[in-house]
């Protein structure tokens, strides 16, 4: 009799837990489809915010390239006090350098002749750092170094060693055309480069004459109130 109800309570236990492993069996798909489900969703919110920020950043870039094709001045100020790093502000910076060199330097050197250069001084520093930042690009850079170049050589308009100016412009012409041969800038500094060096005599009197037809004072690199460094 003990050795029957001994049996019972083993064929019991036995089947209890062969219920209890089919049962976990049961819920285990459960628990897999849930935690799919789970996974699935977090790589949706994922891919999803991925996208948003992607397509924000694309926006965002062509808002400034939008802005810098318009030309308004607010916009090309905006683009370069406040995304200066960028491609777009770095782009308004090389037009306000330019703006500075050109509209406000060299074309109103024949009318207000310090105001011109005081200008081209400032445009000056602007350019080299540019160039700095703009190293290696094939078409930003060779801008930055042939203005540099320019800016230069205009300072032998003032200079007591005009022939030092003119050596340091040639040079930067060279260098230019040398590295970038094939850009418009390299072709153009090469060009100015061959013309300082064949025709130096007539440039020094070229700029000496100017300097005393606007009647332009020497630039005393010791004299403090000019505030001027010897280049």
């Amino acid at each position: 009799m003990k050795a029957e109800h001994r049996k019972e309570l083993e064929t019991n236990v036995l089947a209890d837990r062969m219920g209890r492993l089919v049962q976990r069996m049961k819920e285990r798909p459960k628990r897999r489809t849930t935690l799919y489900l789970v996974l699935g969703l977090v790589l949706f919110i994922g891919v999803f915010v991925f996208y948003r920020m992607r397509t924000g950043a694309v926006r965002e870039r062509s808002e400034r390239w939008v802005m810098l094709e318009d030309g308004f001045v607010q916009y090309i100020e905006a683009l370069r006090k406040q995304d200066p790093d960028t491609n777009p502000g770095k782009a308004a910076r090389l037009q306000y350098a330019w703006l500075a060199n050109w509209d406000l330097g060299l074309k109103l050197l024949g009318v207000e002749p310090s105001f011109a250069l005081s200008n081209m001084e400032k445009a000056e520093v602007m350019y080299l750092k540019l160039a700095e930042e703009c190293a290696e690009d094939p078409v930003w850079e060779p801008e930055a170094l042939y203005s540099l170049a320019i800016i230069q050589e205009t300072k032998a308009v003032r200079a007591k060693d005009r022939s030092q100016h003119l050596d340091d412009a040639l040079k930067r012409y060279k260098d230019l055309a040398s590295k970038y041969k094939n850009s418009a800038h390299g072709k153009d500094a090469a060009k100015r480069a061959e013309l300082l060096e064949k025709n130096r005599p007539q440039i020094v009197s070229f700029y000496r004459d100017l300097q005393d037809r606007l009647n332009i004072p020497e630039d005393d690199p010791e004299d403090p109130k000019t505030k001027r460094k010897k280049q």
